[in-house]
């Protein structure tokens, strides 16, 4: 069954494609080549919004949403599922240039049978409707002459214009490989779309080893033809495995490279070779020499069958190289689209897993972020295995999970967070700073814009760790490798819960995991998957659901990075970071180095009461010039761009009121974002998990409880810490006039309340005790409550009644030297209307 979906663009061209029951409008997007811009395809980032002017579908995942959007028909193209023929409105034209899917016809003008088992064939696009640009590493999709079938190959080779080559292994009873065998013939039409992947090369200079297996080496011979072309004098070695001798392809191609570029070597191996073969015996992994591995520091890229990704990612676990960066691409058994499910083994009956009872000392996290592996760490103490299940790929150093599409952006982890972490595991704030993190005093090294001027640039003694987050979760990350006791599960995703109906306690979960089912029993399960966590889904289905409670604040996060040669490099500072002024302002920006080598410097742009972000880097610099001060802009100037524009909405703060349960399900325990998710301008996300799980430790280290006791003791202990922070940060955003029903939140104290906050903002500038005081305040160290003792009320309120007697009542914004720059401020910019801050209903 199929429903037909009309895709109508801002131009007014329309696609009318055929999207088949249960798939997602993107997939079938995708699959027709009509543009839809995409980023995480979780329904986290919102970059593929759109609206659904008819039709019935099935909303799905929608978390980058308020739910004002989604009742007006609002809806990610990644999660909606028509459920009949449905019409769906894009806010940007078909020929948009940020649109990633070139498709069209090309001609097929040569074909060549390198291996028996394998067709290496040529394509010219000059009939293409434009010309398809692609990265090394990426993959073409080809439609199989006259049978509807699309296949995915790899480019073999560095990227240029005109034609391309792709590299086909030959199966049995491949359609694909039926055509090249028998039905092919030079000059054939074969339709075309692309390019798509993110396997791709990412920036550095550390040493890299390649990893093929079979075919693999297509996409694996286009990153060492980019890299010998790029950076000849960037240490490259290719290691290259197949079954038989015969398998061996482009060998000639790899003998070149290495006599062109000294830099580069590459050896083979053969599994099962013939009693002719004089070369190395084995699978690939071993070839690997830790002593050529520069002690783990290097980037791995590997391309290949699944075995043979796991084996190499084991490989490197075991042997302690946990330094290196691994990126890869596995194969997808023929005719399976990526992330499609195979049929596999089925977990076991809920209810049977429910008789049988809890695991003996088995505990579970759900997710692998910072908060679930601090989490599986507490839990060693307490139980003899820990299970940590993470939906994501292996985890990257300087990559942020596709599932946590917030993560490209400006993280920090503040004070009260670095003592919680620091105490969890010891030293390990000393280990992100040997990994390129900074440690800084904030008043020394942060330039900072609060309220409409530039704070005085000066010590506070508030040293704060800050760089991007990827880094920081790897660092943690490598801890969990020495753990025998944790067990650390990728690309496994939670899709239900088992719940004991009797006792009303948890007694495991269901897991996808390698295309099949499994069922896990444990006694205790910490929900640490974020703001997009499956369960409130999951027990709402038994009645067992927590009440939400939201503040719709409509902000979406827009970053970019870009590379910073050394005559450009700061000197004086790490981080320029400016707040919106509210109610005048609603935009808020910072610019930061990703690490200590200063060659990267990553913009987050954020927007309140805004629908669409950049989507490339030419909107990018201009949302970057409606920023509170000009200096975010002009830093831009003349700056190259290292990466793409990654988006990441966040419609609402959320938060569950597991605390007014009378009877929470037992043994389930939710921390970070899947409790409660504030507003992320905060920076206090990660730092509030681990109070959380500050709470959670001293709990389980008390006298024994039951599990039900300990699920209640645990959410009247959280519940005052999500109090606290709702109501700091609901302080700022209730300034804003368009909240959702804001007259009846505000408390009747409103206006006093933001009166003395903004004295407290002014005298920040000249008495060095209330900055401190309210640093300490913002980085959870002291409650808010300490901003209103006598002491601080005093300095704040003398510093109001000077600055009236000396300027007739009117404070005026102060510029401050930056040393470089010129002078950091400038007048107090009001909110800016236009395309940026149309709300959708206008648009």
């Amino acid at each position: 069954m199929s429903h037909r979906v009309t895709i109508r663009y801002a131009d007014g061209a329309e696609r009318s494609i055929s999207v088949e029951h249960g798939e997602t409008v993107l997939d079938a997007a995708d699959a027709h080549g009509a543009p839809i811009v995409s980023e995480c395809r979780d329904g986290v980032c919102g970059t593929c919004v759109g609206r659904c002017a008819s039709g019935r579908y099935e909303l799905g995942g929608a978390l980058a949403l308020s739910r004002q959007e989604r009742e007006q028909g609002w809806i990610l193209a990644c999660q909606a599922r028509p459920l009949s023929d449905c019409v769906v409105e894009i806010d940007y034209p078909a020929g948009d240039r940020a649109r990633r899917i070139v498709s069209g016809e090309a001609t097929l003008s040569r074909i060549e049978r390198p291996a028996p088992n394998a067709a290496l064939i040529r394509l010219d696009l000059s009939a293409l409707p434009e010309e398809l640009t692609f990265s090394s590493g990426q993959f073409a999709e080809l439609e199989v002459p006259g049978t509807g079938l699309w296949r995915s190959y790899s480019f073999a080779h560095a990227p240029r214009a005109g034609e391309i080559e792709l590299l086909v292994r030959l199966l049995p009873r491949g359609e694909m490989s039926n055509y090249l065998r028998h039905r092919a013939r030079v000059g054939d039409r074969v339709a075309i779309r692309g390019a798509k992947g993110g396997f791709v090369l990412r920036a550095g200079d550390r040493p890299v080893a390649l990893v093929a297996g079979g075919t693999g080496l297509s996409a694996i011979l286009s990153l060492a033809e980019e890299l010998t072309q790029e950076q000849p004098q960037r240490s490259v070695a290719l290691y290259y495995g197949v079954a038989a001798e015969e398998d061996l392809v482009l060998v000639d191609r790899l003998k070149a490279l290495a006599a062109r570029h000294p830099a580069f070597r590459w050896q083979c191996i053969v599994q099962h070779p013939s009693a002719s073969w004089r070369g190395r015996i084995g699978v690939v992994t071993d070839l690997l020499d830790p002593r050529e591995l520069h002690d783990g520091e290097l980037d791995v890229y590997a391309c290949g069958p699944v075995a043979m990704i796991d084996a190499c990612r084991s490989w490197l676990r075991e042997r302690g190289l946990g330094g290196a960066r691994f990126y890869c691409e596995r194969f997808a058994p023929s005719g399976k689209r990526p992330g499609a499910q195979a049929a596999g083994r089925a977990a076991q009956a809920p209810a049977a897993l429910a008789r049988q009872g809890a695991g003996r000392g088995v505990a579970v996290v759900i997710g692998g972020s910072i908060a679930g592996m601090a989490a599986a760490k507490v839990l060693t103490e307490h139980f003899s295995r820990v299970i940590v299940l993470e939906k994501d790929p292996a985890h990257r150093r300087t990559e942020a999970r596709p599932g946590a599409a917030q993560g490209w952006h400006l993280h920090h982890l503040l004070i009260a967070g670095q003592q919680r972490l620091d105490s969890i595991f010891p030293g390990i704030i000393d280990d992100m700073v040997r990994a390129g993190a900074f440690r800084v005093d904030m008043g020394e090294q942060y330039r900072i814009m609060l309220a409409g001027s530039w704070k005085r640039v000066g010590p506070t003694g508030i040293d704060i760790v800050c760089a991007g987050r990827p880094l920081l979760e790897w660092c943690v990350r490598r801890r969990l490798d020495a753990e025998p006791a944790i067990e650390y599960r990728y690309e496994s995703e939670v899709v239900d819960v088992l719940i004991d109906p009797v006792k009303r306690v948890v007694t495991g979960v269901v897991v996808s995991r390698e295309g099949g089912r499994e069922a896990l029993a444990a006694e205790l399960v910490v929900d640490a998957a974020g703001k997009n966590t499956p369960l409130p889904a999951l027990l709402e289905k038994i009645g067992a659901a927590a009440e939400i409670e939201e503040d719709c604040v409509n902000c979406f996060y827009s970053s970019m990075q870009h590379r910073v040669p050394p005559e450009r490099a700061w000197r004086d500072k790490v981080m320029v970071i400016c707040y919106a002024h509210r109610p005048q302002q609603q935009f808020y920006a910072a610019q930061y180095y990703t690490d200590r080598s200063r060659t990267t410097l990553s913009t987050s742009l954020v927007g309140y009461n805004c629908h669409r972000p950049p989507r490339d880097a030419v909107e990018f610099r201009e949302f970057a010039r409606l920023m509170p001060s000009h200096i975010v802009g002009s830093e831009l100037d003349g700056l190259e761009p290292c990466s793409p524009v990654y988006n990441f909405r966040y419609p609402e703060m959320r938060r569950h009121r597991y605390e007014d349960l009378t009877s929470p399900i037992g043994g389930l325990i939710a921390i970070g974002d899947a409790y409660c998710s504030v507003d992320p301008v905060s920076g206090a996300g990660m730092t509030k998990a681990m109070l959380e799980l500050d709470e959670l430790r001293e709990l389980l280290r008390a006298q024994r409880v039951s599990r039900t006791e300990l699920a209640k003791r645990y959410y009247a202990r959280v519940g005052r810490i999500a109090d606290r922070l709702w109501s700091m940060i609901r302080e700022q955003n209730l300034r804003y006039p368009w909240i959702e029903d804001v007259e009846r939140k505000r408390p009747f104290y409103f206006r006093l309340h933001n009166w003395y906050v903004d004295r407290v903002f002014e005298a920040l500038h000249d008495d060095a005790e209330v900055h401190r005081r309210y640093l300490e305040v913002t980085h959870l160290v002291r409650p808010p409550e300490v901003l209103l003792r006598p002491r601080v009320m005093v300095r704040v309120l003398a510093h109001w009644a000077r600055a009236r007697a000396t300027l007739g009542g009117t404070l005026i914004a102060r510029n401050f030297a930056d040393g470089r720059s010129g002078e950091w401020g400038a007048e107090l910019p009001v909110a800016q209307e236009g395309e940026w801050t149309r709300s959708r209903t206008d648009s």
